[in-house]
C-alpha cells in the first residue's frame, strides 16, 4: 500500500494499527523507495525542484 502512495494513516487504519508510527517504524524499512519517493517529495516542495518520483500529491504544509 504504502510503495501505491496509500497515505500513512490509511495504512495504519487498514491493517489496524494502534498508531501510525508503528505501521512507519515497521514497513518503511521493508520499502526503500518509500521513503526515498518522500524524500524527493519533500524537495521538491521545499526548492522548487522538479518532481521525478511516481505519480503523488504534494500538499502544502500551512505554518
Amino acid at each position: 500500500m504504502l510503495a501505491a502512495g496509500v497515505e500513512m494513516k490509511v495504512v495504519q487504519e487498514t491493517l489496524g494499527h494502534t498508531s501510525s508510527a508503528f505501521t512507519a517504524d515497521t514497513y518503511t524499512s521493508v520499502y526503500p523507495q518509500v521513503a526515498s519517493a518522500a524524500a524527493e517529495k519533500t524537495a521538491a516542495l521545499l526548492f522548487g525542484k522538479e518532481d521525478r518520483t511516481a505519480p503523488g500529491k504534494l500538499i502544502s504544509l500551512k505554518s
